[in-house]
């Protein structure tokens, strides 16, 4: 074979190459996240872009969206959790009738066009008791922790199912999450914490 044929061929796995990993890349972190967000139930749909989708080896792309429902998320050590997402110039996650913890979220809707900070918007609800049985009644608001404020001030009962609101802007420092504007409530009573815990229940798992 000659030389110029040697080099047709080489082109031409080069180039199969490029177009089989832009669709196996993607396909394989699609599943991947969706095994992580429903190892306890519930249905994910999940689409990576990247250009070259090599690129999603080292968590960087264009794109990185979820639409969910009905999972069951623990909370576990939120230590970098945005490093999933970080990369990615357009985040847009949603799910909807979960669970992230102590709190039944009705809706979870993550969002970022970067360079702009994250945007959390979520609706759900909890209780004293399920905030006490996962350990959070140290999450602090002025002058008390929340726990204390929720069941002396506003319910009387552990028991006793209370909103959670949250509407708030947030950054990843160094793949932490940072509250840096907007507000969050547990029965009227704020608190950015529990809106970071329950964001790294989620992300952690995308």
């Amino acid at each position: 074979m000659s030389r110029l044929s040697w080099g047709i061929v080489a082109a031409g796995a080069a180039v199969f190459a490029l177009v089989a990993s832009q669709i196996l890349v993607p396909e394989v972190g699609e599943r991947k996240v969706v095994d992580r967000l429903t190892e306890n139930g519930g249905s994910a749909e999940v689409t990576l872009g990247a250009i070259p989708a090599l690129r999603l080896l080292w968590g960087d792309g264009e794109r990185f969206a979820v639409s969910a429902r009905d999972l069951d998320l623990d909370l576990d050590e939120p230590v970098d959790v945005f490093d999933r997402l970080d990369g990615f110039s357009i985040v847009d996650v949603e799910i909807s009738n979960s669970t992230a913890g102590p709190v039944d979220l009705t809706n979870f809707q993550l969002t970022r066009d970067a360079p702009a900070p994250y945007h959390l918007v979520s609706t759900g609800t909890t209780s004293g008791q399920r905030l006490l049985d996962y350990g959070l009644g140290g999450i602090e608001v002025p002058g008390e922790t929340l726990l204390d404020t929720i069941l002396d001030d506003v319910l009387g009962a552990a028991e006793t199912t209370v909103p959670v609101e949250l509407d708030m802007a947030l950054t990843s420092d160094e793949g932490r999450v940072r509250v840096v504007s907007g507000g969050g409530t547990v029965a009227g009573v704020p608190t950015g914490p529990l809106a970071e815990l329950i964001t790294s229940a989620v992300v952690i798992r995308l």
